[in-house]
């Protein structure tokens, strides 16, 4: 009888043992390389989506930048050589300046809008009423005048306004004839703007006025800018987001004349190539 009781009370010892052994190396190796795999792939899926995340939002950026800019050099362009009165004559409305104005502006008699240089445009024209101010702010200076009466002798701040456009640390920017420095941003995310210039010969008020033919390079100083074709390249604020993927966006905008200087895709940045045209109806029949 003692005898049997002692050989179960072995066995139950050597249960509990062999219960309290646990995992082996093996398996808690095999444990920790199932688990590291479930979180490699885990955190290749979140870099993934993050990534993704990111090249959206530029897309997104640029396509709203590309718009904004584009809308904004029509609506300002076409400002260009507008007379309150349109049967005055352009030499009367618009009269040579005697000195380059404090945003190094200078127009000849009856010009309205030239090019400093392809990236480049000075434009003039006349206020719609009082109400209307220049990239500056500045005011119009016609209170006295009745509507669609000429000013007697244009001039800034009595009649005109000067704006220069150009472009300032990754921005399309506005200066204002009676500013020296101080400009304003009017489109974000321009790396480089390109002009093509459709140009008739004479300003007269009288004369024919046509598109003769366009000009990539500067206008000469008897060439009257009709019209204007441009390219837009656009970059995204965020870096690293391309992931290596190659694009043509620079290379288009060396084809169209662009500057390859503009364009840098060793940051990873977006890049987006935008055009656009515009015939300045002000000074077309």
């Amino acid at each position: 009888m003692s005898h049997t009781c002692s050989r179960t009370h072995g066995s139950v010892i050597r249960r509990s043992l062999d219960a309290e052994q646990g995992l082996s190396l093996v398996e808690l190796m095999v444990a920790m390389a199932v688990g590291l795999v479930v979180v490699l792939i885990a955190t290749t899926i979140y870099m993934e989506g993050l990534r993704n995340f990111g090249f959206r939002i530029s897309q997104s950026e640029n396509l709203g930048n590309s718009r904004y800019a584009l809308g904004t050099l029509e609506n300002e362009f076409t400002k260009a050589g507008y007379r309150r009165d349109p049967t005055q004559a352009m030499e009367k409305a618009f009269p040579a300046d005697d000195a380059a104005h404090p945003n190094s502006c200078r127009f000849t008699a009856g010009q309205a809008i030239y090019a400093i240089d392809t990236s480049t445009l000075c434009i003039r024209y006349q206020p719609r009423d009082n109400n209307e101010k220049d990239c500056a702010g500045s005011s119009a200076g016609v209170a006295g005048l009745k509507a669609y009466e000429a000013p007697p002798a244009p001039a800034l701040g009595a009649g005109l306004f000067v704006e220069k456009y150009f472009l300032s640390q990754g921005a399309l920017a506005c200066q204002a004839g009676s500013q020296a420095t101080a400009k304003k941003e009017v489109a974000d995310g321009v790396r480089g703007v390109f002009f093509e210039f459709g140009v008739g010969k004479g300003t007269d008020s009288l004369a024919e006025r046509r598109v003769e033919e366009f000009k990539t390079g500067t206008p000469a100083a008897d060439d009257a800018i009709r019209s204007l074709r441009y390219a837009i390249l656009l970059a995204s604020s965020t870096e690293r987001v391309t992931g290596g993927m190659s694009s043509s966006a620079c290379t288009r905008w060396e084809a169209v004349g662009g500057a390859r200087t503009s364009c840098d895709t060793s940051k990873g940045q977006l890049y987006q190539l935008a055009s656009g045209s515009l015939t300045l109806r002000n000074l077309m029949p």
